[in-house]
């Protein structure tokens, strides 16, 4: 946990130094969180961990999603 944190501190300090569009500081959240999510998964020793999948991908079933409704 203690070396998610520092990742995810890391990755948003350099976020914040550079003039980031909010479309990459999103795509910068959601790639941290899948790399936690793959630690998190890869500790506990399973065989049943979730695919990645890109920003893209996700961006494009959310958009899916909202069509939908």
């Amino acid at each position: 946990m203690r070396n998610e944190l520092f990742f995810l501190f890391v990755c948003a300090g350099i976020v914040s130094m550079s003039a980031c569009s909010m479309e990459t500081l999103k795509r910068t959240g959601y790639e941290v969180m899948q790399d936690i999510g793959e630690q998190q998964c890869e500790r506990e020793l399973s065989s049943e961990c979730a695919p990645r999948e890109s920003y893209d991908v996700y961006q494009k079933k959310l958009e899916d999603d909202e069509h939908s409704k």
